[in-house]
């Protein structure tokens, strides 16, 4: 990975009057005119004050981009920080009418009052035109300005895309709260939430999303009128000072909240004490999907690459999403998920770093026996002549620390394009190993075993060409893999399977001893009970609970009818057990049938989810129970609670909600996330999330 500090520095002359200033990228993440680029300025910083100014800045980016939802949206921006030299230090006070009380020379003018009624600060005479001559010279495509004054006395004032706050009294932990209440006015257009008097307001409705005089329930504003419960009173309190209700959280329960927006009568507020009311609270619900909402042009946030594991340790299996630069993990309580990290641009803890982009593959594993899943990721197309790059990626619990990172070469392996990875613990110590096959780059075909070790990867053999003696394998371009442990003693085995390159189609079975492959089992052209062809699926999983991964084999096209066959691992060959010809009890097949294996009702057999979306007038979800011998199958269409089934739809097989062991499925499509509870024969939402992941404690249609 090509090394890329975290701050890249860019010197620029402008005008006279504010000699050879400089501005420093802090964090990209992607073109300015993708992104909303957030410039941060000082005011009152000497020559010798701007060491200060940096650690103040970078702390105070730090502290605000992980929390709440900064940290969840941080894709979304390009950060600049310009640092511009003032005369003397400190900036110019003004009393209550205005009138200068101490004069600063400084480079951008503005002046500090420290009083609510005149916003805290305010700009001079000169402010506009100098702050206008560095943002248009350093970054013309800016959206959002933050001014930084050397100032310890409190205050934050914004408007016009411009925030302005003191530097406060700690440059190692600025105070990030204020700044938190101000982007929401500058990002979200939010008002305040705060009162200052007990007048009655009688006016026009205020335009902002968070403000209200309506009382009506039923015609709240936007999203507002579905996070308030039928249950709550509208309006839920009244008065300028009247209590939470019992039982009310402050900031996470919607309502209609009298006072807001400086008055104490007749404006409403979504909650009863909001980050936009109090600074130091959560976004309300109202304020957080405006938030969300407001910065989503600008986000590369989708589903479109889920993983599922269980990356807490709590035995419920969780969630990470990776989109453009960033991964986001939530963890499962088992009726819903909740946001535990985001990681944007970059991991740089855990003694190495890796860098996100969007052609980062990842492959869920447990590489260090500790009970969290971790990530394996591999880049190999991003980078250029710089890359390829391997990662091991370590889950924290609440994080991932990037502990070991390969370029170019893993030890005894020159990585490529054209490499695939297979995790699974082949020696037995409980630490999720990989399998590295090439068969595609190179003109010969590799296989190699790289064993989990101490955070690193030991190489433990390569395979050329050939694979297994005694018995063997010769490799070639369409090698199929299939990890599972056939044999029943805790090493992840190998199923293959090459039905394109060879007048005769085979499958193989493959033994770990934890240090060479054996290939034990080459069936050629036919397997009990079945004809190989071209189209054949082949899905590993221990269906009758003894221990060792069999296969289900499935085809859809090659034949008339479709066709499903049971094998059984003896743990040196397969025998059949059953196959179903077009139909399954309870399922009828058709070409376009999507298998997943899964233990859908806790019995220690893998069983299989059916999923079809283009084969019937309706899309089908089902369940094919094994007993070890049989399946027998039910199904639902359409809908499943709120989800509508649809074609563009993926699963991922998890145990979300633990302890009963039942597989559950994550379902989700480019925009909408949910959960499908296995109820053995069944399957039932109870969870739906669209455009972004977020607890919600109420909404009206079921969704977060």
């Amino acid at each position: 990975m090509k090394k890329i500090l975290f701050s890249i520095f860019i010197c620029c002359t402008i005008s006279a009057a504010l000699k050879a200033q400089t501005v420093t990228e802090v964090l990209r993440n992607g073109s300015n005119g993708a992104k909303l680029n957030l410039v941060i300025i000082g005011d009152g910083f000497t020559a010798a004050d701007q060491a200060a100014y940096n650690t103040h800045v970078t702390n105070l980016v730090k502290n605000l981009f992980s929390k709440d939802l900064y940290d969840e949206t941080m894709d979304a921006y390009n950060i600049y920080r310009i640092n511009v030299n003032s005369t003397q230090s400190g900036v110019t006070k003004v009393n209550a009418s205005g009138t200068v009380t101490t004069a600063r020379n400084t480079a951008l003018d503005y002046r500090y009052s420290g009083i609510w009624d005149r916003c805290w600060m305010e700009p001079g005479p000169n402010t506009a035109t100098r702050l206008n001559d560095l943002l248009t010279t350093l970054v013309p495509q800016y959206n959002y300005v933050f001014i930084i004054l050397n100032e310890t006395g409190f205050g934050g004032c914004a408007g016009g895309g411009k925030l302005a706050i003191t530097r406060g009294s700690d440059d190692n932990d600025p105070g990030w709260s204020t700044a938190a209440h101000e982007m929401g006015h500058m990002v979200g257009l939010l008002a305040d939430e705060y009162t200052v008097n007990c007048d009655n307001y009688t006016s026009e409705e205020p335009a902002q999303v968070n403000v209200t005089k309506n009382t009506n329930r039923a015609t709240l504003k936007g999203e507002w009128k579905n996070f308030v419960p039928a249950s709550r009173p509208v309006p839920t309190i009244s008065g300028c000072s009247a209590a939470n209700p019992s039982g009310n959280d402050t900031d996470e329960d919607a309502g209609l909240f009298e006072g807001a927006q400086y008055t104490g009568l007749g404006k409403f507020r979504p909650a009863y004490n909001c980050r936009m009311k109090g600074n130091s609270p959560l976004f309300c619900p109202v304020c957080y999907n405006q938030m969300q909402t407001r910065v989503k042009p600008y986000r590369s946030y989708n589903f479109n690459n889920s993983y599922a594991g269980d990356f807490t340790g709590d035995g419920k299996g969780d969630l990470v999403v990776h989109y453009g630069n960033s991964i986001s993990m939530y963890s499962s309580d088992g009726t819903k998920m909740n946001h535990v990290f985001t990681g944007t641009e970059r991991v740089n803890t855990g003694g190495s770093s890796w860098q996100f982009k969007p052609g980062d593959k990842f492959y869920v594993a447990d590489f260090d026996g500790d009970g969290k899943k971790d990530l394996y990721v591999f880049n190999s197309g991003d980078w250029g002549s710089y890359g390829p790059y391997f990662g091991l990626l370590r889950s924290t619990g609440t994080g991932f620390d990037c502990v070991k990172r390969y370029d170019k070469t893993l030890e005894g392996w020159q990585m490529s394009a054209g490499d695939d990875f297979y995790v699974g613990d082949f020696d037995g110590d409980g630490k999720e190993d990989f399998y590295i096959v090439n068969t595609t780059t190179w003109s010969t075909r590799y296989v190699g075993m790289m064993k989990a070790a101490s955070n690193k990867m030991s190489f433990i053999k390569r395979y050329d060409n050939n694979l297994g003696a005694p018995g063997y394998w010769i490799m070639a371009k369409n090698d199929k893999f299939y990890v599972g442990d056939f044999d029943g003693d805790k090493k992840a085995d190998l199923y293959m399977a090459n039905l394109k390159d060879w007048t005769t189609n085979y499958v193989g079975m493959l033994k770990s001893t934890g240090a060479t492959l054996n290939c034990i089992r080459v069936f050629n052209n036919t397997l009990p009970g079945w004809t190989m062809a071209d189209n054949d699926q082949h899905l590993v999983g221990d269906f009758d609970g003894d221990g060792k991964a069999d296969m289900y084999i499935f085809n859809g096209t090659n034949w008339n009818p479709e066709y499903l066959l049971m094998l059984k691992s003896t743990g040196s060959n397969l025998s059949y057990v059953k196959r179903f010809d077009g139909v399954i009890p309870g399922w009828e097949m058709a070409p376009n049938d999507r298998l997943y294996v899964a233990d859908a009702n806790g019995d220690g057999k893998k069983d299989l989810y059916i999923f079809n979306t283009s084969n019937w007038d309706k899309e089908y979800l089902g369940i094919l129970t094994s007993n070890g011998t049989t399946l027998s199958g039910t199904w639902q269409k359409d809908w499943i609670g709120s989800w509508n089934l649809g074609s563009v739809d993926k699963l991922a097989v998890t145990n979300f909600n633990g302890g009963s062991g039942w597989d559950d499925l994550f379902i989700y499509n480019t925009d909408w996330f949910g959960m499908l509870r296995s109820n053995t024969t069944s399957l039932s939402q109870v969870y739906i999330s669209p455009n972004y992941i977020h607890n919600f404690k109420y909404h009206k249609l079921g969704w977060w």
